[in-house]
């Protein structure tokens, strides 16, 4: 009976001991552990005699340590975010011509991904595609991209989150003096409107770890467009 009890306890005790590691850092000081989350540049590491944790940078290590802890991120770093946005207008010009008002409106999206992990990860990449609804002055223009760009992330920590800002958004409006109308039949009014944005993160393989957009049509039409050249924006990304 004592052996058939014993048994689970020692296959569990192996287990560990596969999972281990011993650790040298630059000092030569040594630790049986195993690694909690990786990703960063840091590590955090339960050693096996108490199962205190600790979380220290990776450079802490040797170089043998530093890749092997690298090659553990990269088998086994999770993912999860939340996606939100919010609009900012940084600016507009107008110009009048004749009886015609015409304005244009240059726009943002503002990005926030959240880390939803209690661990950080990085070397993100985040593509997206702004788009702009095209109204003739009959509110049913139809959605086209507008602009779209790429920025990455070095880090998000732990249950944190990231701010992105996207390429600008130009937006153009009309509006003709009372008493007047276009000959063609047009609207006295005509105004684009944001078209809402898709959302793409790669990890540092090129992998997609996650996808949203204010619409799933919109999404649809992203992947597999090529992002146009001369609005691209290549940043690195820092927790607001």
């Amino acid at each position: 009976m004592k052996t058939r009890l014993l048994t689970p306890v020692c296959v569990l005790l192996a287990l560990t001991s596969l999972s281990a590691r011993e650790f040298t850092d630059t000092q030569g000081r040594k630790l049986d552990a195993e690694i909690v989350s990786a990703a960063a540049g840091q590590v955090s590491l339960k050693r096996v005699a108490d199962g205190r944790l600790f979380n220290v940078p990776a450079a802490t290590f040797t170089e043998a340590d530093q890749k092997f802890i690298t090659e553990w991120a990269a088998a086994n770093t999770k993912y999860s975010f939340d996606v939100t946005y919010t609009k900012k207008k940084l600016g507009e010009t107008k110009q009048k011509s004749n009886n015609v008002t015409y304005e244009q409106e240059t726009w943002i999206y503002k990005i926030n991904v959240r880390n939803r992990l209690p661990a950080a990860v990085g070397d993100l990449r985040v593509d997206y595609w702004c788009f702009r609804r095209e109204d003739g002055g009959k509110g049913k223009g139809s959605s086209r991209i507008e602009t779209s760009g790429s920025s990455k992330i070095s880090a998000i920590p732990g249950s944190s989150a990231v701010t992105v800002d996207t390429s600008e958004i130009i937006l153009n409006k009309q509006k003709l003096d009372g008493g007047f109308y276009f000959i063609n039949g047009d609207s006295a009014i005509q105004s684009d409107g944001m078209g809402g944005l898709a959302v793409r993160i790669f990890d540092k393989n090129g992998k997609e770890v996650h996808k949203w957009a204010t619409k799933d049509d919109l999404l649809a039409a992203a992947v597999g467009k090529t992002k146009s050249g001369g609005s691209n924006s290549e940043s690195t990304s820092t927790p607001k």
